[in-house]
């Protein structure tokens, strides 16, 4: 298995894509540490996975989640491997319709809980060969899209950091990767599109390959990105994984 003896940590893991990631790990022998705030949907999801998945409950914004949470990977598993940087939220609006409590709330868990992470997690990571960090963006980082500023410049904000820490971290021999995913079918889409009018037909409308991916299939370019011997050679990298998204604007 590819990730057998691997620890992994991951934030927003308990649905959608971190749940998918933390899936195909332990599938591969990797032994996991899940990390969101709301205990009950947590402490299922790690049931569902099997004694190789524990979690861990907090506000992943936090410094003192993020320390604990390294600390936890640490001395559960002996080291930490992997660290997978996906929690995210989503609070539409235009800049004249956000409320400055969405905007602290998107740049808290979109990107300062990868920042608190990555920062707690350098250490042990530089222990172990073949290290790895996987930062999840989004296309709409990519590409303005009306209603998502604030989201979009979070994801926008965690390429950079990719290309940045890809550079830093290197003389450590920690990779660092990103995906940008497109439509992916998770409740967070679902509760999105109750939010944005028509926001599924849009999508589809826009993808190239005429439908959205499960977290599954998202997962699986995670792992690629996260296996030394299948992604050892590629850190920096910024993949696109969203049918198509970004060239429908060529169209017309």
């Amino acid at each position: 298995m590819r990730f057998e003896g691997k620890s992994a940590l991951i934030t927003g893991a308990s649905e959608g894509i971190g749940f998918a990631i933390a899936a195909g790990l332990v599938k591969e022998g990797a032994r996991v540490v899940m990390v969101a705030r709301r205990e009950e949907v947590l402490a299922e999801a790690a049931r569902k996975l099997g004694p190789n998945a524990s979690y861990l409950v907090g506000d992943v914004a936090s410094t003192e989640t993020a320390e604990r949470a390294v600390e936890a990977a640490v001395s559960r598993h002996g080291g930490l491997d992997l660290l997978v940087n996906n929690a995210g939220i989503l609070r539409p609006g235009t800049v004249a319709e956000l409320s400055m409590e969405d905007v602290d709330a998107m740049l808290a868990v979109n990107l300062r809980s990868a920042v608190a992470f990555t920062h707690s997690a350098v250490k042990p990571l530089s222990q172990r060969k073949g290290a790895a960090i996987l930062m999840i963006s989004s296309a709409v980082g990519r590409i303005p899209l009306p209603g998502m500023s604030v989201y979009g410049a979070t994801k926008a904000a965690m390429q950079h950091l990719t290309l940045t820490w890809a550079i830093e971290l290197a003389e450590k021999g920690i990779r660092v990767n990103c995906l940008c995913p497109g439509a992916i079918e998770t409740p967070a889409f679902r509760a999105a599109a109750q939010q944005i009018p028509h926001l599924e037909q849009w999508t589809l409308a826009n993808s190239l390959i005429k439908r959205m991916a499960p977290a599954e299939e998202l997962a699986r370019h995670a792992l690629t990105l996260l296996d030394e011997k299948e992604g050892g050679f590629v850190t920096g990298a910024v993949w696109d994984v969203d049918g198509g998204y970004q060239l429908q604007r060529f169209l017309g």
